[in-house]
Formats: structure tokens, C-alpha cells, sequence
């Protein structure tokens, strides 16, 4: 009897030794799992359990974990995830993704609340979705246990390329991390000395190194269904922007002084046909007109004539005030698109090192094409960052 005793009292703290707070195994069975991902190890912690996984792309584009998996035991008891290492967690508020290369190999880690690992547990993201990281009847082989895993060097060789997506004022905006930057974009459409769609960037240098932003290498293309061809968008650098400004002010003061000119000889020419008509019939002649000129011809346009103002033309005396006045305006519009030109070319990206620790801002266009989609690709410390933009056309 006293053998049999000590035999049970062996098997129990052997058993006791298998499933204690501390301890990690490796060798696991499960039933039903995605046949890319595979539990390396479970190390079991005082107060947690931590899964590792291992994983293989086999043509995803992009992966992440819900916040809301969690791990069930045989009796329908759920443990909910603490910490996720080296995977996006997304939620209904916020979308979060692994970014993938082909047959990229990943490493990853799940932290759960402490599961007793004594029988068959689940792993369970979205039942019945095949992509999910489901794993049915997992079993753990206690009589094994191995080394603790080094988690920094564990996934030393996998970063995670994350991209990511929120709402500012009803608006998308887009974000991808790696390796210590993070870059940030957003879209929009807009017409100023020309039609372009608009990318405001931002980048965020927290790597353990000076970036280099080089804005003559981003590419912008688009997918044209009805051709079933990409096309490649011209981006403008900052002086590609700023000729088109400077092409269209000059073309714009242009019409402004052609303008100016014309009304002040059609002032000299009425006020001479008045003082005529005064003489011959004593009344005045009509009021003067000129034409070739509207506001909306301007991409900048800081006054407007009134029909009252046209109307003192009529005055003799008023002839020469006009071409005083016209030369003020004009050199007011100059100065005025001048300061709007250094505007627009103070915040255009430019190329810049971006020291660690530094923030560099601005914006960049891409000249207008008929579409509704964009993948706009930014080159920077030997990785390329590609944004993918879609919307509805009105």
C-alpha cells in the first residue's frame, strides 16, 4: 500500500510540476487549425498564458487579430486577450493591419489571462471564418517542457509593417509604421493653379537613424478597368508646382493690366466724346464698357469694379486718376501673388533629412487624371510605403 502510495503522490506532483504557474511547453496537438499558422509554444505565466505562433503568407496581402479573440476551455469558459506582440489589433473604431510581402514569415505572440491547460482549449477569432485564427481541440503534452523563449531575439527578424486607418472631420486618414517611422497620409481633390489630387504627408522619425525624404522618387499610379492597365500619374515636385503658379499669375496680371489699360483708354476716349457731345447735343455719352475680363478668370482676386464705380467714368476729371489707379492695383495683385506663391511653396515637401526624433510635414500633388483609385508609393530608408486610395466620383 505504501508503494502505491508514493507511486500516486509521484504521478500527482509530476502532473502538479506539468500545469504549475511557471512553465513552457512545446510539443501540441490540435485538431483543426489554419493550415499557415501553427502554436510554436505556450508559456505559462503566474498570472497569464502566452501563445507563440508561427506563420506563412500564402497570398494575403494584409493580416491582424481582433481584440475580441479569445481562448475557451472544455467547459465553455472564455480567457480573454491581454497583449498582442508583434500583430495589429483592430476593433470596430480603429483598423489596424499587418502589411504582408509574398511568402513572407511572420512571428507573433498572444497574450491571454491564465488558462488551465489540463485538456482541450480553443482558439477562437471569428467562427466559421476560414481566414480567422481559429485552432479547435488544442492539446498540450505536459510530460514535455522547454526552454523559456527569448521574445526580443524570438522576432528580431520579423518586423511588423503596419498600416492603419482613422476619421478625422468625417474624413479617412492612413498611416503605416516601420521600423520606427511612421508615416501618415491623407487625400483630397483640389483646384489651385490647376487640378490635382492633393496627399498631405507626414512623417515621424523614431528609428535609431537620420531618413533621408526624397520627394523625386514617389510614384502615383492608377488601375483603369475598362483598359485593364495601370497608368502612371505624374507627380509634381515643388518646382513643377511652382512654374504652373508662376505661368498662370503672370497670365493672370497679364489680363488684369490688358484690362486695366483698356478701361483707362475707354475713360479718356468717353470723357473727350463727352466734352464733344456736351458741346454738339449737350448730354453725355454712353457709359464706358470693356470685355475679355471676369473674376472668375482668377485664381486670385483680391478686388471687383462696381457698375456704380464704371459709371463716375463720365467725370472729366476722373481720366487720370484711372491709370493712377490701375498701377496700384496691379502692383497690389503682384505683391499679393507673390506672398501667395511663397505660401504654397513653403509647405510643398522638398527633400529633407529627417533627424531621429523629427517631425517633418507637408503636401504634394499629383496631376488630375479620370479615376477613382491611387496607390501612391513613398521610397524611404530602403522600404517602399504604399498608400492605396480609393472614392466614389460624383
Amino acid at each position: 500500500m505504501n508503494h502505491i502510495f508514493r507511486s500516486i503522490v509521484v504521478c500527482v506532483a509530476i502532473l502538479a510540476c506539468g500545469f504549475s504557474s511557471q512553465a513552457q511547453f512545446g510539443s501540441i496537438s490540435c485538431t483543426k487549425r489554419p493550415f499557415t499558422t501553427r502554436v510554436a509554444q505556450i508559456d505559462q505565466l503566474e498570472n497569464s498564458t502566452v501563445f507563440f505562433f508561427e506563420y506563412h503568407n500564402d497570398g494575403q496581402r494584409y493580416m491582424n487579430v481582433y481584440e475580441d479573440i479569445v481562448v475557451r476551455d472544455s467547459t465553455g469558459k472564455t480567457y480573454p486577450l491581454l497583449n498582442s506582440y508583434n500583430m495589429p489589433l483592430s476593433d470596430e473604431d480603429h483598423s489596424h493591419q499587418l502589411v504582408l510581402n509574398p511568402d513572407q514569415d511572420h512571428r507573433f505572440a498572444l497574450e491571454f489571462e491564465h488558462v488551465p491547460l489540463n485538456g482541450p482549449i480553443d482558439i477562437v477569432e471569428s467562427e466559421g471564418n476560414t481566414r480567422a485564427l481559429n485552432f479547435y481541440e488544442m492539446e498540450v503534452d505536459s510530460t514535455e517542457q522547454c526552454s523559456p523563449i527569448n521574445y526580443d531575439e524570438w522576432v528580431k527578424g520579423y518586423p511588423v509593417k503596419e498600416q492603419g486607418f482613422y476619421m478625422t472631420d468625417g474624413e479617412v486618414v492612413q498611416y503605416m509604421s516601420y521600423k520606427g517611422l511612421v508615416l501618415t497620409a491623407h487625400i483630397q481633390e483640389t483646384k489651385e493653379y490647376g487640378h490635382y489630387y492633393t496627399i498631405d504627408l507626414d512623417v515621424q522619425n523614431y528609428s535609431n537613424k537620420d531618413v533621408l525624404l526624397d520627394p523625386a522618387r514617389i510614384t502615383a499610379k492608377s488601375y483603369i478597368p475598362k483598359k485593364k492597365k495601370e497608368m502612371n500619374m505624374k507627380v509634381l515636385s515643388a518646382e513643377d508646382y511652382d512654374k504652373r503658379v508662376k505661368r498662370t499669375q503672370n497670365w493672370n496680371m497679364a489680363l488684369l493690366i490688358a484690362a486695366d489699360v483698356a478701361l483707362t483708354a475707354a475713360a479718356i476716349a468717353i470723357d473727350a466724346d463727352t466734352e464733344k457731345d456736351h458741346r454738339k447735343h449737350d448730354r453725355p455719352g454712353p457709359p464706358p464698357r470693356h470685355h475679355g475680363w471676369h473674376p472668375a478668370h482668377y485664381s486670385y482676386h483680391p478686388y471687383y469694379r462696381t457698375d456704380h464705380y464704371r459709371s463716375r467714368y463720365h467725370s472729366p476729371e476722373l481720366g487720370g486718376i484711372v491709370s493712377v489707379a490701375a498701377v496700384a492695383v496691379t502692383a497690389g495683385v503682384a505683391e499679393g501673388q507673390a506672398e501667395k506663391r511663397k505660401e504654397l511653396q513653403a509647405d510643398y515637401i522638398k527633400t529633407n533629412t529627417i533627424r531621429q526624433g523629427d517631425e517633418y510635414m507637408g503636401y504634394f500633388h499629383i496631376k488630375h487624371e479620370k479615376t477613382d483609385n491611387l496607390v501612391v508609393s513613398i521610397p524611404i530608408m530602403g522600404e517602399t510605403f504604399d498608400f492605396s486610395f480609393q472614392w466614389q466620383n460624383k
